[in-house]
């Protein structure tokens, strides 16, 4: 987690660049970990702490330590912070934790609480988190519950549905396409730990490391779930 801290701030830097090339400092960055793991946080939060103990003190290496939230424990009750905050922490217990239903009912109360200000659709956001850590019933009972709270906000929803099966039936062939390739790509790395090849190995030769793997793999599966439009029998 640290080393990827430490890549996602350069592309930061980076970034600022290309929008302010003539800087002259970086603009400083505050590395946060959210944790909701099983078990309490048990690692480092310096990143010198990588290396070897010889080499943590050497004058050249990166020092820097991130800011650590451990929710590892919590129920859904001890959630604290901005309405916005509360909802996306409780969305995040129900994707890990157990109980979820009682993190769902409490989210959807206070999502019906979120003031439309025109801007972001906060309601949509958070239901394509629950779409993509959640099984299909788990999102229905959800939007069910929200209906409870705010019609508008099940309204909402369905009229998503609906454009997303629209936008569906014209980016099918890009989707398909898309598909194809990442279940080609991910055929190749199963074969590849079939005949015993170790992960420094296949992610040489692929770009792709074992966490990237498992991303790809619960990303094709809920590709796979989503209900493919209907092909247009009539002649062009």
């Amino acid at each position: 987690m640290r080393f990827r801290l430490l890549k996602y701030m350069c592309r930061m830097w980076d970034e600022t660049f290309r929008k302010y090339p003539t800087q002259e400092a970086l603009p400083p960055i505050l590395p946060l970990v959210f944790y909701q793991g099983e078990t309490k946080w048990n690692y480092s939060t310096q990143f010198a702490d990588l290396l070897p103990e010889i080499a943590r003190d050497w004058s050249f290496i990166p020092q820097f330590s991130h800011l650590l939230v451990d929710q590892s424990g919590i129920g859904p009750e001890a959630v604290r912070g901005g309405l916005k905050a509360k909802i996306m922490q409780l969305l995040m217990l129900a994707a890990f934790h157990e109980p979820i239903q009682e993190a769902l009912t409490l989210a959807a109360e206070l999502l019906a609480q979120v003031p439309h200000t025109g801007g972001i659709n906060y309601e949509m956001f958070f239901v394509v988190y629950l779409a993509a850590t959640q099984k299909r019933q788990t999102v229905v009972e959800f939007v069910e519950t929200l209906g409870d709270y705010t019609m508008g906000v099940r309204n909402a929803i369905l009229t998503a549905a609906e454009e997303w099966k629209q936008e569906g039936e014209l980016k099918g062939r890009v989707e398909g396409r898309v598909e194809g390739r990442m279940e080609a790509k991910l055929e190749v790395i199963e074969n590849l730990l079939k005949i015993g090849l170790d992960w420094p190995l296949i992610e040489h030769a692929t770009g792709i490391n074992q966490e990237r793997f498992q991303e790809l793999k619960r990303l094709f599966a809920l590709m796979q779930q989503v209900p493919k439009p209907p092909t247009d029998p009539s002649p062009k």
